[in-house]
């Protein structure tokens, strides 16, 4: 270790540029690794829904829906729409039932931010404290199958997948996710039957206000809500029907296969038959897989946050590895430069009997030496970076209204040593094919030819 800090040393006027660019590259590769690093995680994670077997179908509005009673659109309720839209698809989804393959259907999507998501904002009192909460509700229609169709588990002592798709209390029950439960109740068994008071109030048209108090049908195993971040506290809601999106001239149904049923076949088959399943308005146009569904269709008309999340995320994505990729090459040509250089230091090493290996592992140890030091302080720099409130190290800082991400992300000190171990190893890697390949040209020269110009 002598040797190579005094071998540092000594050419300290070359090595202070690299040590600069080290710097730099560390900085600006961590800017670029962070959200790239959070955004995969989240992304692999668990829904906690059964997406196998699981094929979402489009619909699409052949013939004006809207005019038919009243001639137009202003003359008609949201209502009276909202009513007529419900009805199209449940005849979409008799159609869709009636096929052998199929085992349960529901409407629009109301996982993963799709239209039927929304949140509500709660203040619940708990027995120290009162919280508010930022809660992921989804709604469903009481006819529509929805925890079987997504394959959403009850936990033990909650009423069964078709009794809470069944919820008869409508808008005054709710069914909650574990994690959401354990927080409120102690735990997910303790929350069946209890009534939540959501700390929000109605009014009923004469200036009097009443509390709105739902009770708590059951509880399911946890569902993540979105996949750009971590929340399984949820709740769902059983509205009793569906809500339009501007008149929307699209929509969607997902399907449950029956076990055993090929999801690609069934595709494939029903692709060719699109236009035979209709309703009086809207006639299913295509099949996808629901796992493809984001990326694959089409929804120009519809609001859909996972087509632009994906979009959004791809891009942040392929401009990272732009980035990286230039910077990874600059530095492995800034270091294969500098140990093409040493070929006479080299030579003169193997003339006083060093050997090939020790001249290959103390080249290598003087740039592992560098980027040590160097990610040491973009360490520092990248604390000072976050702490004007950027970088990903800010995101999920576990607000008292949010839920606390259990995960490593929101775990800062966490958070921060394991993408500096990311982007260490990164480092290290480039610098390494930047020293190694030149030095291993350098020590194969023979000593007289090394040298020469000596």
């Amino acid at each position: 270790m002598k040797q190579i800090l005094k071998n540092l040393w000594s050419q300290r006027a070359q090595n202070v540029w690299l040590f600069a660019e080290l710097v730099v590259v560390c900085f600006v590769a961590w800017t670029q690794i962070d959200p790239i690093a959070v955004r995969l995680f989240y992304h692999n994670q668990p829904t906690g829904f059964d997406i196998d077997r699981l094929v979402v179908a489009e619909a699409r509005l052949y013939k004006t829906i809207w005019q038919d009673t009243h001639g137009s659109i202003e003359e008609e309720t949201y209502d009276q729409m909202s009513e007529k839209f419900t009805q199209e698809m449940k005849q979409l989804k008799q159609h869709l039932l009636g096929l052998d393959e199929v085992a349960y259907v529901s409407f629009l999507d109301g996982i993963e931010g799709y239209p039927r998501m929304n949140k509500h904002y709660w203040e619940i009192p708990l027995p120290n404290d009162t919280i508010g909460i930022d809660i992921p509700w989804c709604f469903f229609d009481i006819e529509e199958d929805f925890f079987e169709t997504f394959g959403i588990q009850p936990i033990p002592g909650s009423p069964s997948q078709h009794e809470l798709s069944m919820n008869s209390g409508g808008g005054q029950n709710l069914i909650i996710t574990r994690s959401l439960a354990e927080r409120i109740y102690g735990s997910a068994e303790a929350a069946i039957g209890k009534k939540l008071d959501s700390g929000s109030t109605y009014g009923d048209g004469a200036g009097n206000k009443y509390p709105i108090i739902y009770t708590i049908q059951g509880v399911v195993e946890d569902v993540a809500a979105r996949t750009d971040e971590y929340s399984t506290w949820m709740a769902f809601c059983p509205n009793g029907r569906l809500y339009l999106s501007d008149y929307q001239s699209k929509a969607r149904l997902v399907i449950r296969l029956k076990p055993g049923v090929n999801m690609t076949r069934f595709v494939e088959e029903q692709t060719y038959r699109t236009g035979e399943l209709a309703s009086e308005h809207y006639v299913i146009c295509s099949f996808v897989p629901y796992v493809d569904a984001p990326k694959n269709m089409d929804f120009s008309d519809t609001p859909d946050y996972n087509a632009q999340s994906d979009y959004d995320f791809n891009l942040s994505v392929a401009t990272a590895i732009f980035f990286l990729i230039n910077l990874c090459l600059g530095v492995i040509g800034t270091f294969w430069m500098q140990t093409k250089r040493r070929t006479e230091e080299s030579g003169i090493m193997r003339a006083f009997g060093a050997t090939k290996r020790r001249i290959m592992g103390m080249f290598l140890a003087e740039g592992f030496v560098l980027t040590t030091l160097s990610m040491l302080i973009t360490c520092v720099l990248y604390l000072n970076y976050v702490k004007t409130g950027l970088g990903e190290l800010c995101i999920n800082p576990q607000l008292p209204q949010c839920q606390p991400d259990p995960t490593w992300v929101a775990d800062k000190p966490l958070h921060f040593c394991i993408l500096a171990g990311i982007v260490y190893v990164i480092i290290c890697i480039v610098v390494s094919i930047g020293i190694a390949i030149p030095a291993w040209n350098i020590v194969r020269t023979k000593v007289v030819e090394a040298l020469r110009d000596e």
